[in-house]
């Protein structure tokens, strides 16, 4: 598994390797190309062009993560979200089973309800402090313990696992929960659950006020990423910049060092990255591909070519990193080196040829 990272650790090499994980660069679906015309993405659709191209097991921002951190998992189960973001927001790893569960707003639409996560909402650390503990009156019977170390990150201790599948909270953004409900042999009791939940929100002294000062309401969770925390995760990068929870718990786990991303490449490379494979997780245009904002995607896509990859453009030419992954989270993964730049018979095609 991984193995095209292996040249990342050669000795023969004193110059960084950089793997970019860009979620979101290729759009929202159903993108035309009008979407693309005005936009400035010659320096991204260069190195496109000039990469080897490789097929990886993975399709989504957390598949590709877990992947990139070479981490072994039953595909018949839930990816351990939970367990790898919490190791993140509390500091240490746990051995009990856990599952995020998300606060999120629904919204009715004529007969189904959309889901809107987070970011949306706004929510504030009294807010996330007081539904738990309503939450944990309504749980403790069963021997459920929630806690929100985070005001959009919420999690739920079991007793023991759940036997349930459970969607990424991401394939919901924007969409009807039809279909997207909890399943296995208990799923049913999960859907119980869900509206016990709906129903102790809508009367929560936190959503009344919410409602009074004209703010969404936070009228439900989102149950999803189960499992117990990774026994070991190899520690096969020099180090990682990110912003993103479950790249930054993986990263603890492994005991790898990492840090915010930078503004810019440049920024980058004024830290003067020692040899060896540096991960960067740039997921500025992510949600607003989620969401279908072509607007808001194109403007974040424009800011990551101007930052990112024109000066890595010419970092490559100059030699300064000696390999870049490019990959967009939809199971490729893009190759370039300044032997592969100089296929100049590789002309540059416009972003909309990769959806």
């Amino acid at each position: 598994m991984g193995s095209f990272l292996l040249p990342y650790n050669s000795p023969m090499t004193n110059s960084p390797t950089l793997t970019i994980l860009a979620p979101g660069l290729f759009g929202p679906p159903g993108l035309r190309a009008a979407d693309f015309a005005n936009l400035n993405c010659a320096a991204v659709e260069t190195l496109l062009a000039r990469a080897v191209v490789e097929d990886i097991p993975a399709k989504s921002l957390e598949a590709t993560l877990f992947h990139l951190f070479d981490v072994e998992r039953d595909p018949a189960q839930d990816m351990p979200v939970a367990a790898v973001t919490r190791a993140a927001d509390v500091g240490e790893r746990s051995d009990a089973f856990w599952l995020r569960a998300d606060p999120v707003h629904l919204r009715a639409d004529q007969a189904h309800l959309i889901l809107f996560d987070s970011q949306t909402l706004k929510i504030t650390q009294a807010e996330a402090d007081s539904l738990v503990a309503e939450l944990n009156a309504l749980f403790s019977p069963d021997g459920w313990h929630l806690e929100a170390p985070h005001p959009e990150r919420w999690y739920l201790c079991l007793p023991e696992d759940p036997h349930i599948r459970t969607y990424d909270l991401r394939e919901v953004l924007g969409r009807s929960i039809d279909g997207f409900l909890p399943s296995g042999a208990r799923g049913r009791r999960w859907h119980t659950v869900l509206n016990e939940v709906q129903m102790l929100f809508h009367a929560s002294p936190v959503n009344q006020a919410r409602m009074a000062r004209g703010a969404p309401p936070i009228n439900s969770v989102w149950f999803w990423g189960g499992g117990y925390t990774p026994s070991t995760i190899p520690a096969r990068w020099s180090h990682m910049w990110s912003n993103n929870p479950v790249a930054m718990g993986l990263a603890h786990l492994a005991g790898i060092p990492h840090a915010a991303v930078p503004d810019s490449a440049s920024h980058w490379l004024e830290y003067n990255p020692a040899p060896g494979a540096h991960l960067m997780v740039l997921d500025a245009a992510y949600s607003a591909a989620l969401y279908g904002d072509v607007g808001a995607w194109g403007a974040a896509l424009e800011q990551l070519v101007d930052n990112w990859f024109s000066p890595l453009l010419d970092t490559l030419k100059r030699r300064d990193i000696n390999v870049l992954d490019i990959l967009p989270a939809d199971g490729r993964m893009y190759r370039i080196t300044p032997s592969s730049l100089r296929r100049f018979w590789k002309r540059r095609r416009s972003l909309e040829t990769y959806l």
